[in-house]
């Protein structure tokens, strides 16, 4: 004699729509972990996203002393060299205070420019 199963014995049908119900826990809590875990780990201040920034603004920090260093060693030689220098220094007072020696005449060469419109 051949048994019929019923639908409600079937244990194919019990394993489905658990199966389904069981797989959307699963990836619901799965998407749940992964947005905590982005959370922990990306947007906090202690994150990735922060970490990454602080890397660009110690790069260019690092990039501005540099700059600044190498100015600096620039205006320390031209201290030494007007300390030291007399020439170099009488030099600086002609051509950037227009300074002369005593008795000297200073002359004051001033070109005309053209205007865009003028044509003489």
């Amino acid at each position: 004699m051949v048994q019929k199963r019923t639908r409600s014995n079937s244990p194919r049908k019990a394993r489905h729509s658990g199966g389904i119900f069981q797989s959307k826990v699963a990836w619901i809590s799965g998407a749940i972990i992964l947005l905590i875990l982005f959370q922990l780990f990306v947007l906090r201040d202690e994150g990735i996203y922060s970490l990454i920034r602080l890397k660009q603004e110690i790069k260019a920090m690092e990039t501005h002393i540099a700059r600044l260093e190498r100015e600096k060693a620039e205006l320390e030689s031209e201290r030494d060299r007007l300390v030291s220098d007399p020439d170099y220094l009488e030099r600086i007072a002609r051509e950037r205070f227009r300074m002369a020696k005593p008795g000297e005449k200073v002359f004051h060469v001033v070109t005309e420019t053209k205007k865009a419109g003028d044509e003489r």
